[in-house]
């Protein structure tokens, strides 16, 4: 999957775009980690009481350059794309989902379009 500047994940409705005007800085205060590639990546578990390793998460990656973004929601392994909005607990997957995305919403790093 390429970087966009514009991502939809499936199912949600929402349609989020990148701020071209991203410093690198405001990655890392809000849990960015810059892996191998040197893209920077945020990993958020939508399932708490199962740990990172163990539950449904939050994906955000920006490509190195700052230009593109990717938004999904992985299983517990990040092999395949899960659809939180038909999943039998969406409720309460949605509930952090959205408040993740918010706070990068809240911070600049993306924005409703």
């Amino acid at each position: 999957m390429a970087f966009d500047t514009t991502v939809k994940v499936i199912g949600d409705d929402v349609i989020y775009q990148f701020n071209p005007q991203l410093k690198q800085y405001a990655l890392g205060d809000t849990g960015f980690v810059k892996n191998n590639a040197g893209s920077y990546v945020m990993k958020r578990s939508l399932e708490p009481e199962k740990g990172l390793d163990n539950a449904i998460k939050l994906k955000v990656v920006v490509d190195k350059a700052l230009t593109g973004i990717k938004i999904k929601t992985v299983n517990p392994s990040g092999s395949a794309t899960v659809n939180i909005f038909k999943h039998q607990k969406h409720v309460e997957l949605e509930k952090l989902y959205h408040f993740y995305l918010n706070e990068l919403v809240d911070r600049e790093i993306l924005k409703i379009k």
